[in-house]
């Protein structure tokens, strides 16, 4: 039954036989060859998600005022203190003057009361009285000093400027109104969606490669960080039946940013396997198959011992050198493609050559030209 098989195979090369007399007459195919050899691959659970800055706040001031001077523009660089607004300020720095005047003399009356005591020109409850009143003095200033600097509206943290658009100089503002935000883009996570029939491959401490979806892709590498305790439930952003995953990683080139979706990938294992290149591998009936070289006189027996083949086709087969190189489609059983290479299940062995080229103008058991290894040629002879 398996000769009946082999045989039937090589059929095709039988017919474009009958029409030549002799080699020389029939003109051959160039194809790329590959050898089947082992490769590693890393198993990758994927997602498209969304990054956020791991430091991101917002500029709220904390008293109301008008504004006076804008003293940052959007998109520029701030480090954590530095002014981005100042608001009106005259009563508080008058306040602030009247209170630093009030401390300095009740401080001044303090001491000279002090010496007065130790000196015993005076009780110790009026030398009480006024290191009381300095002592009151000294935190009026101080809190005046404090509502002064409330009017400097300062950046809470080093970064980025976001929108200014919604604050413009004599606009009145109020305590707690969100003025623009500032993003520290140097640290990012990425938050994934993981369906439930990926969730338990995924384990904290995994790599995960990012990749942004502009061209040329920016890519970045981090690792998971966090893993929901719980899966998606109705009421939130996530999609149902999936489990949140976040991802930590720094932004070296400082290109990715807040709010930008990438395709992020969880690397959850390693393994070594024989590999076939992705261009090797062709569909029919949806189910991979390749195109193996086998030297003529491998099959010849097969060819001769069948009772399929006419006797006039095999001779002219038995015309070709033995070593003529023809080529037998095989099904064969692969794993998820990754670097352009599949992980071979079953239906190869290590060593053996596959056609990598023209495979759609091949046909079971067509003799073929095996291009040298550094071309990549197209044609015939």
């Amino acid at each position: 039954m398996k000769s009946s098989s082999n045989a039937i195979i090589l059929l095709g090369a039988v017919a474009m036989m009958t029409s030549c007399s002799h080699q020389a007459a029939h003109k051959m195919l160039t194809v790329q060859t590959t050898r089947i050899t082992a490769a590693n691959f890393a198993p990758m659970v994927s997602a498209i998600s969304i990054l956020e800055s791991t430091t991101n706040v917002s500029v709220r001031p904390q008293i109301d005022g008008t504004v006076i001077k804008i003293l940052a523009k959007e998109g520029q660089p701030v480090k954590a203190g530095q002014t981005i607004l100042v608001l009106d300020n005259v009563q508080q720095s008058a306040d602030l003057d009247t209170a630093k005047a009030e401390a300095k003399k009740d401080q001044l009356n303090a001491e000279r009361y002090e010496f007065l005591y130790k000196q015993g020109a005076t009780s110790a409850k009026t030398r009480d009285q006024y290191l009381v009143k300095a002592l009151q003095s000294r935190d009026q200033a101080r809190a005046d000093a404090a509502t002064l600097g409330y009017k400097f509206v300062r950046a809470p943290i080093t970064g980025v400027i976001g929108d200014m658009d919604t604050v413009k100089l004599g606009d009145y503002v109020k305590k707690g109104q969100a003025i623009t935000g500032i993003v520290d883009n140097s640290a990012l996570w990425t938050l994934m969606q993981i369906p439930a029939t990926q969730a338990n491959q995924v384990q904290l401490g995994q790599t995960v490669m990012v990749s942004s979806q502009t061209t040329p892709p920016i890519n970045g590498q981090g690792s998971v960080v966090f893993i929901s305790p719980y899966f998606a439930m109705k009421g939130t952003n996530q999609s149902p039946n999936t489990l949140m995953v976040k991802a930590a990683f720094p932004n070296l080139t400082g290109k990715l940013k807040t709010g930008q979706f990438v395709k992020s990938q969880i690397i959850t294992g390693q393994f070594n396997s024989l590999a076939v290149p992705v261009q090797a591998v062709f569909m029919q009936a949806q189910k991979p198959f390749v195109y193996v070289v086998v030297p003529l006189s491998k099959a010849l027996p097969k060819i001769k011992a069948s009772s399929s083949i006419p006797e006039t086709s095999k001779k002219k087969l038995e015309l070709l050198p033995s070593n003529t190189p023809i080529v037998v489609q095989k099904a064969i059983n692969l794993g998820p493609l990754q670097n352009n290479l599949y992980p071979l299940k079953s239906g190869l062995k290590q060593g053996d050559q596959v056609v990598s080229s023209n495979t759609a103008l091949l046909r079971n058991g067509m003799p073929v030209k095996i291009a040298p290894a550094s071309t990549a040629t197209k044609g015939s002879d």
